[in-house]
């Protein structure tokens, strides 16, 4: 059933026009017919069902009934990411979605490679929103990532402050880093995890000891070193999951975690 999301709110019985890019992919690429049911979407977490409606060379949906969303991850995940290059941002950005991001926070640091100009920014930033809005209603989520502007790596520790538990993924897995799992495990029910991941080329020691000293824990994410938009994706697979799993364990037992 395909998705789309409305930058409006909805109510049951309502008649909505479909903007005109869903219009032109009702019509001419999915082809639908007059009643076919869709989902809605309006990106605050409220999801329906409605039926297409075909009227004056225009397309609305028919709000049928709302739905009970599944799609919440258990707990927050605001993914940090150093910048990489064009192609690995791309699928970052769509599987980070797929994976339950809640919000995206590109940043610059000491060895980034790619450089985003100012003018440029707002029409990267376009054609980012559109890869996580198309992400998100291909695995049917009840919220739109959201995505900031680049930061600084100043900007990115204070962007911080207020997170529950902090990681940082960092590829010289020594005595001092942890493997994500035993971090996890002091921290039972947060409401949100922050994770930041470098560039291509990583962190400088001193921007590692930077994050320490505001909470964060540097996390191994096994022997072998990975990519940068791998490192990140698995960070966001194993915190899910991680969390999932307490949580069915909490209500199998009767427990809430807290």
């Amino acid at each position: 059933m395909q998705q789309y999301f409305l930058h409006k709110p909805l109510q049951v019985h309502d008649l909505v026009e479909m903007e005109p890019e869903q219009a032109h992919h009702i019509q001419h690429v999915m082809r639908m017919k007059p009643d076919e049911i869709i989902r809605l979407a309006d990106g605050k977490g409220h999801m329906y069902y409605a039926h297409v409606v075909f009227r004056d060379h225009k397309v609305f949906a028919c709000v049928d009934e709302e739905m009970e969303d599944h799609t919440h991850t258990p707990v927050d995940m605001i993914l940090a990411q150093g910048l990489i290059k064009k192609e690995k941002w791309d699928f970052l950005l769509q599987k980070s979605a797929e994976l339950g991001v809640q919000r995206i926070i590109p940043f610059t640091s000491s060895r980034t490679v790619v450089k985003t100009k100012d003018e440029k920014v707002d029409k990267k930033r376009l054609r980012w929103n559109k890869i996580l809005q198309e992400a998100c209603e291909q695995c049917k989520r009840s919220t739109l990532v959201a995505l900031d502007s680049p930061k600084s790596f100043a900007e990115l520790i204070k962007a911080s402050e207020d997170a529950d538990v902090k990681l940082i993924a960092y590829e010289r897995a020594d005595v001092k880093s942890a493997h994500v799992k035993e971090v996890l495990q002091k921290y039972p029910a947060p409401h949100k995890v922050f994770i930041v991941v470098g560039c291509e080329g990583g962190f400088s020691e001193d921007e590692v000891i930077q994050l320490e000293e505001v909470g964060f824990h540097r996390v191994s994410l096994g022997a072998r070193i990975l990519r940068a938009e791998t490192a990140a994706l698995s960070l966001l697979a194993c915190i899910s999951f991680f969390y999932e799993m307490a949580g069915d364990h909490h209500e199998n037992t009767g427990t809430t975690g807290k």
